[in-house]
């Protein structure tokens, strides 16, 4: 009996989702008007990042600011605004952190050129290491 309880543990553990943490979009919540405003504004979700849910673009997400975001998205697409537009009104209210492919700019180089060094201060490492 002893050898089941961290089994048993282990299963209550598990989260388990309901139909409420699954998200649904379905016409009846994003109505649109023509089919490249419903285009944009699923891959918008796609493209930009939950605020909260760090790991998770607003299409995998279902936390509170997310669906306010996904509603802002969607007045922005339905009020004739560009993908390049959205995504400008995003950065400026969010930061860049909520897209998942910062521009190139001063703040952003340690994102862009940082895996580089590393990789090259790692391989400096090792040949000096090696050398000895």
């Amino acid at each position: 009996m002893n050898k089941f309880i961290p089994l048993i543990f282990l299963i209550c553990s598990f989260e388990v989702l309901s139909d409420e943490t699954q998200i649904d979009f379905n016409n009846d919540a994003y109505p649109f008007s023509s089919e490249a405003h419903e285009v944009l504004f699923y891959s918008l979700l796609n493209e930009l990042r939950c605020p909260k849910c760090q790991s998770s673009n607003l299409a995998g997400s279902n936390s509170p600011i997310s669906n306010d975001l996904k509603r802002e998205v969607y007045e922005l697409v339905i009020s004739g605004n560009t993908s390049k537009q959205i995504k400008s009104h995003l950065v400026q209210r969010y930061g860049n952190f909520i897209i998942y492919n910062p521009p190139l700019e001063p703040a952003t180089y340690a994102l862009w050129f940082g895996p580089f060094l590393l990789i090259l201060l790692a391989l400096l490492v090792i040949s000096f290491v090696r050398k000895r």
